[in-house]
């Protein structure tokens, strides 16, 4: 009797540890910006929740973002960086469409048009790799403006650094 629990048990905990497995790029990135455009799209003035970021985004990029941010008077990240505005509101989030997940180097790339008001969109590249058992968000590019964020660009960080350690 105590094996068929044993077994029982194993075959839950094999089943819960591969849902997140079968969840496709193009699904987390629906799920991120469901969630994330509900909450940056909030009367309040509140941040995601880290443990929901931690979720859907890949550990390097969120310490990339968060040691940029600790720059005073940066520029680098001058909106913000998943959904490239500066502020956004609820009732654009029916206009979402997340679509086209293509491979892309040693992961995913999917095509995200969110809604920006009056009819307008932006169209988002939103590349994601598999970080344990998850499609995680690593990088985020604004088609519409050809414009990215360089989160990435060592040397932009450093000149950004250099800057506000000089005009202190």
């Amino acid at each position: 009797m105590k094996r068929i629990f044993i077994l029982f048990g194993m075959l839950l905990v094999g089943c819960s540890s591969t849902a997140n497995h079968d969840q496709s790029a193009q699904d987390t990135t629906i799920s991120f910006y469901k969630s994330y455009l509900s909450a940056f799209g909030s009367d309040e003035a509140r941040p995601y929740p880290a443990d929901e970021l931690r979720k859907y985004v890949s550990a390097d990029t969120i310490v990339r973002i968060g040691a940029i941010q600790e720059i005073s008077e940066q520029e680098l990240i001058e909106s913000d960086y998943f959904t490239y505005t500066q502020d956004y509101s609820r009732e654009w989030i029916p206009a979402l469409r997340v679509e086209n997940a293509r491979p892309f180097l040693n992961g995913e790339v999917v095509q995200v048009i969110e809604g920006a008001g009056g009819g307008r969109s932006i169209h988002l590249e939103v590349f994601l790799r598999r970080e344990g058992d998850a499609w995680k968000i690593y990088r985020v590019r604004d088609i519409t403006n050809n414009h990215e964020h360089p989160i990435f660009n060592t040397g932009a960080i450093t000149r950004a650094k250099a800057a506000a350690e000089s005009a202190l």
